[in-house]
């Protein structure tokens, strides 16, 4: 059996296109809302001040940071002038990608007293996501702006509430991570959009931290959900096999998942794989999940040499006595009162990859009455409905799967067809 835990967590910064798509122009300058004296800017601060602003409107960044330096060297500003000042150069550092420049100034024109009220919030989000970039990381920063934003704005926005939930992580609070992450999952979701891959790799990782392994499934189940890459199935099928314990019925129909997702990657799952599919009667999947696993080099490099031949010999020889058979076992199944024969039919037609003769074999037997598990019986039609092209053929027959036992193993299909062309 494997052990998986979770994704390797590769979180990307925050783009810096959300911080400058709104800032094309250089700030105007503010009129003060305090006493008319408290707003005035004399001429010797205006001058550099102006061409200052005057070149960040042309593009011409370093000049305009040159002309604002100018008017900053200047004595005896009032605080006013000095916010003034702060703001202009705070957006020509910005643009210049100066960020540890632009939070600081950026911050001083918050604390200042002069920024326009509607302009705060903006301020807050701003802040939040530069003291998130690599050369400037200050994470309580990070936390305490988005929070401050989130309180003040009024709203959830899964983007923020996702951004404080990244700097609690790695501020290894993970409980705090953890909640905003689902926060932030379930309004991207409500709002019709796919969550970021980050917000649910930080979830999962959170859940890992707390050792809530319901929590980590339930944002592995997400992530094949959304992004449905083979590392993502891989560390779901730790769960999948641990839940089926030593029940070779429900090992196997884990594998038959795992195959068709392409989650099998050691030499042990499809030396497993094909030992439980020759021990349950089906050759034919045997030698599939044997034959996968040279395909892929996975048993030509490691794994137990010796077995895997002796594996593929023996699957072999058993599909071609099965083959022999199968004629007169169709006979034989056809004519029985119950129906558990045709099941088994059906499931031998599909490991042979004939998913039509599977269906109507399956079906019969359903029909009949008789079988023994109704519910692996409709997960080997869903698979074949799937293996048919029809999807809303295996989504109902999943939908009639009702053993607790196979409740995230359905709930897996019921994702993977909703995938398909």
């Amino acid at each position: 059996m494997r052990n998986r835990t979770c994704t390797t967590l590769a979180v990307a910064i925050t783009a810096l296109g959300l911080l400058l798509g709104g800032l094309t122009a250089a700030p105007a300058l503010h009129a003060a809302d305090k006493p008319a004296a408290a707003g005035k800017i004399s001429k010797k601060v205006m001058k550099p001040l102006k061409a200052g602003l005057d070149l960040a409107n042309e593009g011409k960044f370093p000049e305009a940071e040159a002309e604002l330096r100018a008017a900053d060297s200047i004595e005896d500003k009032t605080p006013f002038e000095q916010f003034q000042i702060d703001e202009l150069l705070g957006f020509v550092a910005l643009k210049q990608a100066k960020y540890k420049d632009a939070a600081l100034l950026y911050e001083r024109g918050l604390d200042s007293g002069f920024l326009p009220a509607e302009q705060v919030n903006d301020r807050l989000r701003l802040l939040a996501q530069l003291y998130f970039q690599p050369d400037l990381r200050d994470l309580n920063k990070v936390i305490t702006y988005g929070k401050r934003w989130l309180e003040a704005a009024g709203t959830r926005d899964p983007v923020m509430v996702g951004l404080v939930g990244q700097a609690s992580y790695f501020n290894d609070d993970f409980s705090a991570a953890a909640n905003y992450m689902k926060e932030a999952t379930a309004g991207a979701v409500a709002a019709g959009e796919k969550p970021e891959e980050n917000w649910l790799l930080i979830l999962q990782n959170s859940y890992g931290k707390l050792k809530n392994d319901p929590g980590v499934i339930d944002a592995t189940v997400d992530l094949v959900r959304y992004y449905p890459r083979k590392e993502h199935w891989i560390t779901l099928s730790s769960s999948l096999l641990r839940a089926a314990s030593t029940k070779e019925l429900e090992i196997l129909q884990v594998f038959r998942l795992l195959y068709v997702v392409d989650a099998m990657d050691s030499a042990d799952d499809f030396t497993e794989a094909a030992s439980v599919a020759l021990r349950s009667g089906s050759p034919g999947e045997a030698l599939k999940f044997i034959e996968r696993g040279y395909a892929t080099k996975v048993l030509d490099t490691s794994g137990d040499k010796q077995k895997s031949q002796q594996l593929l010999e023996d699957s072999r020889r058993q599909v071609a006595d099965d083959r022999k058979t199968l004629p007169q076992f169709e006979k034989e199944a056809k004519a029985a009162k119950v129906g558990e024969a045709d099941v088994k039919l059906g499931e031998a037609f599909l490991s042979y990859d004939q998913p039509a003769k599977a269906i109507e074999a399956i079906q019969r037997g359903i029909a009949k009455g008789g079988v023994k598990s109704l519910d692996d019986a409709n997960l080997s039609l869903g698979r074949a409905f799937l293996a048919a092209g029809d999807r809303a053929g295996a989504a109902k027959a999943f939908g009639l799967v009702s053993k607790p036992d196979y409740s995230l193993l359905v709930q897996l299909w019921k994702i993977y067809t909703a995938q398909q062309p």
